[in-house]
């Protein structure tokens, strides 16, 4: 603090304390002040000093005038103000860290989605008890994917057609919507007040982007997002999700279990344990089921439409693939059911050891690939579940022919071990070029690998 600072803030600090003690004082302060070089010990003095007298009641009798209540108001304020202002930052804090996600990554990849526009950008979500982050990616380079942002958010986490939006989840459980139509800058749009308590383990936009489904463990909602600042309910579907065990056994959801079809007529969603439920959406307002479709072998964890929207396929948790033909909404009727061949499941599929699994149509609609993430086991008949898990899984993709349903014909197969954490295999996710495919592992946050899948002979 300047020489010059300290003197003029000495004498108007001796002019802040009260009538009777400046009348009794001032002047023999004025002439110290003038014989000595203030300083800012000589500042924090005085201003101790006039806080302490204009709280004294000895100084507190006299009338209260004008300046004088201006004069302590000032005191006061320089006093008070900043405790105030620190206590309400710190209270404020904590209400908001109790309200929001913590931006980090103490959970794993718990959701992914490539954007429809541009197949090099690519969204994951992780989710852990209090973090949450999604982060958009550029995949350009599959051997070098570039961090480009990241945002609050977790899974699940999808993108609207045009690729402008990405639709994740608040610390709350409502689906929030974040604008990325520049990647390296995500902005905040609003949270959908849907007011459910149950899980939201699925979102999905319609192909126009103008509907939203939000899934939750007993229903879904329905909302006209034209307006993505504000939301309109259009309706809930009561659509309670079946656990796979007697209570209180979990339902493993997973975020690729809900999907529109290409004409946005049609919601598939799933329902519990070997069953799929087909939704009537062409008048979102008067959405209604129309089909429940049976499964072949444990809770669906993957379905697909067809480009021609003809086809919709789902595999299980036991690793088959059925496909049903949709050309009469009233009666879908299955047309095929393949095994993939991936190894011995395990008992428990709410273990945290299950296989992950994904499955996507080729842009033409000819052929249909799935692709299952196994945890690779190093002894046999380990208890309880089988063989104890390694840190690596095993990747299984099978490609068939589906362009002459029902004939099918398996065109080719892979296998690879692909990285995973303590045992848990990987989540995948096939682009919509149908080549590229993306693994992020639950349970571990060391980000997310890109590779090309072989091509399958013709």
């Amino acid at each position: 603090m300047s020489p010059e600072l300290a003197d003029r803030l000495s004498i108007f600090l001796v002019r802040c304390h009260p009538r009777r003690w400046r009348d009794r004082y001032a002047q023999e302060m004025l002439d110290v002040l003038d014989q000595h070089q203030a300083t800012a010990r000589t500042v924090l003095s005085l201003w101790a000093s006039a806080v302490s007298a204009q709280l004294d009641p000895a100084y507190r009798t006299e009338a209260l005038s004008p300046t004088r209540l201006r004069r302590a108001a000032l005191i006061t304020a320089v006093t008070l103000g900043p405790i105030v202002l620190m206590a309400g930052w710190l209270i404020g804090n904590d209400a908001w860290k109790d309200s929001h996600w913590h931006v980090g990554v103490e959970g794993g990849v718990t959701s992914m989605a490539f954007s429809p526009a541009d197949p090099h950008i690519l969204v994951t979500a992780t989710s852990g008890s209090m973090d949450g982050l999604d982060t958009l990616w550029d995949v350009t380079d599959p051997a070098r994917p570039k961090d480009l942002a990241g945002f609050e958010g977790g899974g699940p986490t999808t993108f609207s057609p045009d690729s402008r939006t990405v639709a994740t989840v608040a610390f709350s459980g409502q689906p929030a919507l974040w604008n990325v139509a520049n990647p390296r800058k995500p902005a905040r749009i609003t949270t959908v007040p849907s007011g459910d308590d149950h899980i939201l383990w699925g979102e999905a936009f319609s192909p126009d982007g103008r509907i939203l489904a939000a899934a939750y463990t007993d229903r879904i909602y329905l909302w006209d997002v034209t307006d993505l600042a504000r939301p309109r309910l259009l309706r809930w579907l009561a659509a309670p999700v079946t656990p796979v065990g007697p209570p209180p056994a979990p339902v493993p959801f997973y975020t690729r279990d809900i999907g529109f079809s290409p004409d946005g007529l049609l919601l598939a969603s799933a329902a519990g344990r070997d069953q799929v439920a087909l939704w009537d959406v062409a008048d979102p307002a008067h959405a209604a089921r129309i089909a429940t479709l049976p499964g072949r072998g444990g809770f669906v964890s993957a379905l697909a439409f067809s480009p021609g929207g003809k086809l919709l396929a789902g595999v299980g948790y036991h690793g088959i693939v059925t496909m049903f033909s949709l050309a009469d909404l009233r009666h879908p009727r299955l047309v095929a059911s393949l095994p993939m061949l991936v190894g011995r499941q395990l008992v428990n599929p709410c273990d945290c050891t299950e296989a992950m699994y994904t499955l996507a149509f080729s842009p033409n609609g000819r052929t249909l690939t799935a692709i299952a993430d196994h945890p690779v086991p190093t002894e046999v008949n380990a208890p309880p579940y089988g063989p104890a898990p390694t840190q690596y899984a095993r990747d299984f993709g099978f490609t068939w022919n589906v362009a002459a349903v029902p004939s099918v014909s398996l065109l080719g197969s892979f296998s690879r071990n692909v990285a995973a954490c303590n045992g848990n295999s990987s989540l995948p996710l096939i682009a919509p070029d149908g080549r590229t495919v993306a693994s992020g592992a639950p349970f571990s946050s060391f980000g997310v690998t890109v590779r090309t899948l072989p091509q399958p002979p013709s």
